[in-house]
């Protein structure tokens, strides 16, 4: 079952003050009146059921009529009753206001007693589907209509009185049952699409940091395995080929290190797994690792580290070290024939920034590296969700990416 509850507020009362177009009316004028002319529909079959009732009603009054020769006035007095408890159906609001209001005309009439009675079986139907303020002058009105009714010698027999007044609390408990239904009902429907959506961006959420994830930690290492790889079909120097084979297994030893992590981040569990170390983060043996993967491509690395005396958060060491491996990632897949790379970290009393730099590469760019931007998206959002600032830019003297944080 699917409820629309885009529209959907409820008042101290339940009543909606705006719905879907098949349940609801707006009112027109000011706010006060909105309120007043407020209402809910009635369902599609209970409008059947009370249009076969009204048609059942019309019948056997007018068979009546014939029979017992019910006066004029009065007979119509009856049918207009019936007429304006089905325009329940069409619109509650004008049917309960007619409904009151030609009360005065019964009275006029002659018929004041039994048209009391009608407008106490009604109350049912106008406090399901009006309004507070609505629903509080009808039973106003029908209390006073009675009260007159009897004033003029029209009321019913004796006892009718009290009969009346018992329909008409019947009636409204009946009807503040099929509100208060409604209202439930409304508030599941609700609770159900409140929890789809916190649900479907809980699933939203988990898939983004799996992929940031894969990104920012396996991406580095694939990037460097291939750029190796390539290097070993271009060089026949057996040493220059011994370190790109090293640097391969290092850095599919290190992917596969960094999924078995992930892994472990995914599952929720802290156990070791292997004789790697995996999880530890370590910025200065990170960089250390990238001067050399960089250096390997033939560009002239150079890292500059504050040293031991350095103190720094774990989260914020996190973010340096994927920063770090992303920034590398970048140089190696768009500038791999850079002759100069600079690594370098600076920090004072409340901040720590992080600069890798590089000299325009003056080869031939890579048409196979596509650039999506999402790389320095996610460096951004890192940065930004712990307080600090990110800038990713490049000019003739080469590009540089800088992200500071606190340092705690």
């Amino acid at each position: 079952m699917c409820l629309s509850v885009r529209a959907l507020h409820l008042d101290n009362w339940g009543m909606k003050r705006s719905a879907p177009a098949e349940a609801t009316r707006k009112p027109h004028g000011s706010a006060g009146w909105r309120g007043f002319w407020a209402y809910t529909a009635l369902p599609a079959g209970a409008r059947l059921a009370l249009a076969a009732v009204v048609a059942v009603g019309l019948l056997v009054d007018g068979v009546l009529a014939l029979l017992a020769r019910t006066p004029m006035p009065t007979a119509t007095v009856y049918v207009g009753a019936l007429i304006a408890i089905g325009a329940f159906a069409w619109r509650p609001p004008i049917a309960a206001t007619v409904l009151a209001a030609c009360g005065l005309v019964a009275i006029l009439l002659g018929a004041g007693g039994t048209y009391s009675l009608a407008l106490a079986v009604s109350v049912g139907l106008v406090t399901s589907t009006c309004g507070r303020w609505l629903s509080v002058s009808y039973c106003v009105i029908t209390v006073g209509w009675g009260m007159a009714a009897a004033g003029v010698g029209q009321g019913l027999a004796q006892g009718g009185g009290i009969g009346s007044v018992a329909v008409g609390l019947a009636s409204g408990l009946i009807g503040w049952a099929f509100r208060g239904g409604r209202v439930r009902e409304h508030r599941l429907a609700a609770d159900i699409d409140r929890l789809k959506r916190e649900s479907a961006a809980a699933v939203q959420m988990e898939r983004d940091r799996i992929a940031d994830e894969l990104h920012n930690i396996i991406a580095h290492d694939i990037t460097t395995v291939v750029m190796q790889a390539r290097a070993l079909e271009l060089v026949d120097d057996p040493v220059a080929r011994e370190t790109s084979r090293r640097a391969i297994t290092d850095a599919a030893t290190q992917a596969l290190t960094d999924i078995r992590r992930m892994l472990r981040l995914v599952q929720g569990t802290d156990e070791t797994v292997g004789e790697s170390g995996a999880g530890a983060v370590s910025l200065a043996a990170t960089l250390e690792s990238l001067r050399l993967g960089l250096g390997s491509m033939g560009a002239s690395v150079e890292l500059s580290f504050p040293g031991s005396e350095m103190s720094i958060s774990n989260s914020i060491e996190t973010t340096l070290v994927h920063i770090a491996r992303e920034a590398a990632t970048n140089v190696m897949r768009h500038a791999r024939e850079s002759p100069s790379i600079r690594l370098a970290v600076t920090s004072d009393r409340e901040c720590i920034t992080l600069q890798v730099w590089n000299a325009p590469s003056g080869g031939r760019r890579d048409e196979t590296a596509e650039a999506t931007g999402y790389g320095l998206k996610r460096m951004n959002d890192r940065v930004m969700l712990l307080g600090g600032t990110f800038k990713a830019g490049g000019d003739e003297t080469g590009w540089t990416v800088t992200a500071t944080l606190p340092r705690l």
